[in-house]
């Protein structure tokens, strides 16, 4: 999933696989994804990759993007103000704020999602890259996610847990 705007600046994240793929118990076997990553800002760019959503977090994501979108259309809905998205784990969070038929989106990458020249130890303060994005862009980027998780479902297509 590309979220990367004109400037180059945002976040590719790809699904690198389950943390426990071969756990007797699946409900621990198709909990955590291992999200793989790169971050372009104007300070720099790394690399990522840790345990960071669960599938049910990805779908949430996925949907969430497809609603930020429609706020990204040309004379769309605005959002009535940020719109927030946060995990279980605080690697990863977006804020989405409505800007003129784009959406801003800002990208919260805390501990192990954090630049080799910002690492923490402890969570709550993300470094922050920021991407203007449109609906287009914003739309494949949860097209992209959907088709990903696909095959990451557990047998009979059903998620285990709840979606937000």
């Amino acid at each position: 999933m590309r979220l990367i705007d004109s400037d180059g600046y945002g976040v590719e994240l790809t699904v690198a696989g389950y943390q426990f793929p071969d756990h007797i118990d699946p409900r621990i076997r198709y909990s955590w994804l291992i999200i793989a990553g790169t971050a372009n800002c104007p300070e720099g760019n790394w690399a990522f990759r840790w345990q960071a959503l669960t599938l049910d977090d990805a779908v949430e994501l996925a949907e969430w993007l497809r609603r930020i979108a429609v706020a990204a259309e040309p004379g769309g809905d605005p959002l009535p103000g940020p719109a927030r998205l946060e995990f279980t784990e605080p690697n990863l969070s977006f804020t989405a704020v409505s800007m003129a038929d784009a959406v801003e989106l800002r990208i919260g990458l805390d501990l192990e999602f954090s630049p080799p020249w910002n690492r923490r130890v402890t969570a709550g303060e993300p470094s922050v890259i920021t991407a203007r994005l449109g609906a287009a862009e914003l739309t494949t980027a949860a097209e992209d996610l959907g088709a990903e998780l696909g095959s990451y479902l557990p047998p009979g297509g059903r998620l285990l847990g709840r979606v937000r």
